[in-house]
Parts: structure tokens; sequence; C-alpha cells
């Protein structure tokens, strides 16, 4: 029976994220899991947490395996739930000081594997599933902080105990929080111009990609302030290749309207993956070189023993990241661009997003099909945007292209693998949220302080 519950703990937890996007199943999950660890000796305890764990990062990342087969995919959600596992080690009491360790070694892990191995791999998180749920609390938590609230509130439900009353009456002071005001308004048009073919081989036609968001911005109507474009939409170098700046070009002289652009640049030391600002004139205004590389996707650590497991590793180049953040500005508003794999992390983030009055995020869905993935990383965009109170334009190759307002909600968003146009009036904003001063230090002080409480020791068998 206890192995049904951890399996069932596991399911729970993953139908908190798309393609369910079922906000109470996290907190059922993690009570299960709470009773289970609370039950048990430690190997008991590692066996249980190690079966929820496989159920739920197995379906969670089966989009891992598009197009590379099914063993990529089980390794990641072997070494997921490996780190996952680690919630069996101490021991927890059935007393409130037990759920808040519960609480808070929960979120502890979350952040380690949002930091390691390899840079760290933050999908997953139960921060990410409440924003329609918690959107007024984001601000002032973070997603960590979400976490440790839903993985708490779950623990207390299973202890029966009066103080979850308490946690629910100081809720809704999130609500009497100062409001955040837009200082003002961009129009900008996010161009979801498609692929000609899903998969890794999505742009192995010279200009292919770049030719479809051309042609796309073009043919549009719309006069705003700034049109953008997805990561990868220039398939082909546009600082050295004649073609791809003449067609950049043909764009920025017919619409004489600033231009954002993701492109892959060629070196003698390898690719970069960049978002471009230009300007009307044709001058690069701003170029960001993306710093957080997706492990396995942008670089291959591991690399002899990554090709012998999956060959298709030898088609992943190695690039190169960018040392700094660089700052885009139109019309007077800072902004910065989030390039796909960089949603992911805390710290991050934070530290991008502290001068931008809105973010866009630029991404590629076009290697995963048609899995759920486009729509879970929608999910993660969301939870940054009601954190730090931005607004979020956000535009992929093949969606989900969407407007994300302050709060998390999709104000609106145009139809996977359709291509198309999506105009948007983003709001600007200057206050920064207590969330985006709240690092991941914070959460692991925390756990420390409630360890080094407990009246007895948590770790014993």
């Amino acid at each position: 029976m206890a192995i049904a519950f951890a399996i069932l703990s596991g399911l729970l937890l993953w139908s908190g994220f798309p393609p369910f996007d079922l906000v109470i199943g996290p907190f059922i999950g993690a009570a299960i899991l709470f009773r289970l660890l609370s039950r048990y000796e430690l190997r008991r305890r590692w066996a249980l947490s190690c079966i929820a764990g496989f159920s739920f990062f197995a379906p969670l990342l089966h989009w891992s395996g598009s197009y590379v087969g099914w063993l990529p995919w089980v390794l990641l959600a072997l070494l997921q739930t490996g780190m996952f596992t680690l919630i069996s080690v101490p021991r927890f009491e059935r007393t409130v000081r037990g759920s808040l360790l519960f609480a808070s070694a929960f979120t502890v892990i979350e952040l380690l594997r949002m930091k390691f191995p390899f840079g760290g791999f933050g999908w997953g998180r139960v921060g990410h599933t409440q924003v329609d749920l918690f959107s007024s609390v984001y601000p002032l938590v973070g997603v960590a902080g979400i976490t440790f609230l839903v993985s708490s509130l779950s623990a207390l439900v299973i202890l029966a105990s009066r103080q979850i009353l308490v946690v629910i009456f100081i809720l809704p002071i999130a609500l009497l929080m100062p409001k955040f005001s837009a200082t003002g308004n961009l129009s900008v048009t996010a161009i979801q111009g498609g692929v000609d073919k899903l998969g890794f081989d999505y742009n192995e036609r010279a200009l292919g990609v770049l030719n479809r968001h051309v042609d796309r911005t073009l043919s549009s109507s719309s006069k705003p302030e700034l049109f953008i474009w997805p990561e990868n939409a220039s398939d082909i170098d546009p600082i050295v290749d004649t073609r791809a700046k003449a067609r950049i070009s043909e764009v920025l002289e017919t619409k004489k309207i600033p231009l954002l652009v993701g492109a892959v640049l060629r070196g003698v030391e390898g690719p970069k993956n960049v978002s471009i600002l230009y300007q009307p004139s044709g001058e690069i205004a701003s170029m960001y070189i993306k710093q957080d590389l997706a492990p396995f996707g942008e670089y291959m650590p591991l690399r002899t023993l990554a090709e012998q497991i999956a060959p298709e590793a030898k088609r992943v180049r190695d690039f190169q990241p960018g040392s700094t953040w660089t700052t885009h500005e139109v019309a007077g508003y800072k902004f910065i661009s989030l390039i796909c794999f960089e949603v992911l992390d805390d710290d991050f983030i934070r530290n991008g997003a502290k001068d931008a009055a809105f973010l866009v995020a630029q991404t590629n869905n076009a290697t995963f099909g048609k899995s759920a993935q486009a729509a879970q990383q929608l999910q993660i965009i969301r939870a940054r945007a009601a954190e730090l109170r931005r607004d979020i334009a956000v535009v992929s190759t093949t969606g989900f292209s969407a407007h994300i307002d302050s709060s998390g909600s999709i104000e609106k968003e145009l139809v996977q693998f359709q291509p198309g146009e999506l105009n948007m009036e983003i709001s600007t904003y200057e206050s920064r949220t207590v969330a985006s001063r709240l690092g991941s230090w914070f959460w692991l002080g925390l756990f420390g302080l409630v360890l080094i409480t407990s009246r007895r020791s948590v770790f014993s068998r």
C-alpha cells in the first residue's frame, strides 16, 4: 500500500504542470509524501521517495526524449529523482516543527536541482504551479517561497493542526501590500514565424526560419514601437552572412521600427546564442549573449560518455556563453531578454531584471515537437512575471507566443504551430518586489534554522 501511495504522490505532483495544470495536485502529492516519510525508517523512506520521485519526473520530462529516443529522457528523470530522494534523509516528526522542516527541505532540494549539476535544471518546481491561486503572494516570497508555502500547508493538513488556520489567515495580508503602478506603456508585436520542420533539423535549410520571420513581419499591418522575433529566428549569422543581413535590412528599411532578433553567431571559438536589438537605421543598438546555457542542449558535459549513450549528442555544438547582462532600450524603456533556458534560475533572473521596466522571453520550442515542453515553459514564465511584477512578452518560433501581464495572467496568446503576429500593449514598471531581493540563501538559512532548532536528531534511522 505504501508503494501505491508513493506512486500516487509523484503523479499528483506532476498533475500541477501542463498538460493538466491541476492546482490542487501538488498539495495532495506533498501531503501524501510527508505522511509516508514520517512513518518509516531511512531505508524504506529512501525507497518510497525514489518511487515518488520517478513517478513525478518520468512523465513530467517525457518531452526531453523528443527526437532523441528514450534513454536521455530516462537518465534525466533518474538524475532528478536521485536528488529528490534527499528528502528522505531527515525523519520528520508529525509536529508543526516537523512540517516546517519538511517544507524547508523540499524547498532547498528544489533550489539544489536548480543549481546542480552542470549548472542545474530547475524544471518541475512546485513554485511554478500556483500563479492562479497565489498570484498576490509571489511578489513577497517568489517561486521558492511558494514551494515552501504549498509543502508546509500540505504537511499541516496531515497533522490536522490548528496552526494551518494561522497560515491561512496570514495569506490575505499579501492583498494589503502596496500595489505596483505602471509607469508607462509600450506597443510590441511578436512574430511567430514557424519552422519548416519540427525537431533538431528545424533549421537545416539555410535561411529557412529567417525567411519565415521576415515575410511575416513584412506582411504585418501593425505599427508597434518594437518588433520581436524568437530565439534562433535568424538561423544564419546576420552579422557575417550577407544574405541574412540583407533580409533583416529589408525589414528595417520597410518598417522603420526597432527589431529584436534572436540569432546564432558563428565564431572561431564556437557559436553564440544572442539577442540583437537593431535600430531602424540598421545599426546594432545592443546585443546580449546568452549566459545560462542548457546542458546537453547547448553544450555537452561528459561528451565522450554522452555520445556513447546517445549518438545524437555528436550533433550538439558547444556554444560559448556570455559573461554579463546587456540591457536593451526602446523608447526610453529598459528591458532584458531571457533566452529559453534562462527562465529557470531565480538568482540569475533577479540580477538581470533589477533595472528592467519589462522583460522579453525569446525561445525556440521546435526541438520538442508537440510535447508539453512549451506549455510547461510558459507556466514558468508566468511565475516569473508574478514574482517580479513585470509584464513579459514571450515569443517562440512555434509557440506559445504570449503577453503575460504583471500578475502572471495570460493576456493573449497565439495558437501553437500556427504562424502569426501578436500585438501587445506592454505595461512598464519601476518598483521592485520583495521577492526580487530575496536570494536562495534566505531559504537555505531558513532550512538551517529549522534544522538546528529541532528537539531531537532528525537523522535518526
